[in-house]
């Protein structure tokens, strides 16, 4: 899949091909059709906060669709192909 992430604080943002990651029994996949960058993530760009080890996709304000569900996901809460937004707190 395509992601866009930071390789080296301070330069670019670069688009890389990574692996499609494995889901657990309890998660969902989610085809990103957007994600927001905020001031927390252009912080972590600067090198004015630490994210951890590089590289790192960022964004973490989501919208997208459902791909893959877990075998013990609430079929009540969410079903294939279902467009979702995702916010989480890091």
């Amino acid at each position: 899949m395509k992601a866009v992430r930071l390789t080296q604080i301070g330069h670019p943002l670069e688009l890389q091909e990574i692996p499609v990651p494995p889901i657990g029994e309890k998660d969902i996949l989610v085809r990103v059709r957007a994600a927001g960058i905020c001031h927390s993530d252009a912080h972590y760009r600067a090198g004015r906060s630490t994210m951890g080890p590089l590289p790192i996709t960022l964004g973490h304000e989501v919208a997208g669709v459902v791909e893959k569900i877990g075998s013990q996901v609430n079929a009540d809460v969410t079903r294939k192909s279902r467009r979702i937004l995702i916010r989480s707190a890091r």
